[in-house]
């Protein structure tokens, strides 16, 4: 079975690196720390490592699938004193707001851009891709205030082709990607399994159901419809 990035797939056992491997306390339940390895380490890792958002710092995160959502609870961790949560489903924007969004506007809004520049009287420190849309990447470029820093995680055509203006580079603004968050494996994996712990980052929310893997396929139908957060295999269930 091929792997990608040292991740397994659906396998009950796979071989692995021994790089790839790291101890967490004995006291997080496995269906929560499931999540971490991929979903959460994007998000949180892009909050602590590649922006390195600091307290009172404005955050936009577009798209509240799984990783977004992690994005957002970590920038809440991380101190940031708006946290604007941008996705065309109601239900989505709702769980954002439990995960710490301080505001939520519909993504698919003709003003969404301005709405966000006028929230927030210029434009959003960090601007966090979430989706792989190109259209959300455009918008996260057009929210940005001077200086700020566009970060694109999604997964989008890999023709595409996401810039910055010449306008853009003379306001100070930048681009970057930042794959899996940019983490530091093992010791990010550990950080975000105390924060769990300590009751600080809401993996509870962000998973949806446990399933078994005859349910699999349900799962998947589930992700496609795309109003629901993340679904956890439970092997023995």
């Amino acid at each position: 079975m091929a792997q990608m990035l040292n991740l397994s797939a659906f396998a009950e056992q796979m071989l692995v690196h021994e790089n790839a491997c790291v101890a967490i306390n004995p006291d997080m339940p496995l269906d929560r720390a499931a999540v971490i390895g991929c979903a959460v380490t994007t998000g949180a890792g892009t909050i602590f490592n590649a922006c390195k958002v600091t307290p009172g710092e404005t955050v936009a995160v577009i798209g509240c699938g799984g990783v977004g959502l992690a994005t957002i609870n970590a920038a809440k961790i991380a101190g940031a004193g708006r946290i604007i949560a941008c996705d065309p489903l109601p239900e989505k924007r709702a769980l954002a707001h439990k995960l710490g969004a301080t505001d939520s506007i519909d993504a698919l809004a003709e003003d969404s851009a301005a709405q966000i520049i006028e929230m927030t009287k210029g434009g959003v420190h960090h601007a966090i891709e979430a989706v792989g849309r190109p259209q959300a990447g455009e918008l996260a470029v057009k929210i940005l205030r001077r200086g700020g820093t566009a970060t694109i995680l999604g997964m989008m055509p890999l023709d595409h082709k996401v810039g910055l203006s010449a306008m853009d580079l003379l306001g100070s603004k930048k681009l970057q990607g930042a794959i899996m968050g940019g983490n530091h494996f093992p010791v990010d994996i550990p950080r975000l399994v105390d924060f769990y712990l300590r009751d600080m980052l809401d993996l509870d929310s962000i998973i949806a159901e446990t399933i078994p893997l005859e349910q699999i396929n349900n799962g998947f139908d589930k992700m496609r419809k795309g109003d629901a957060a993340r679904s956890v295999i439970i092997f023995d269930q």
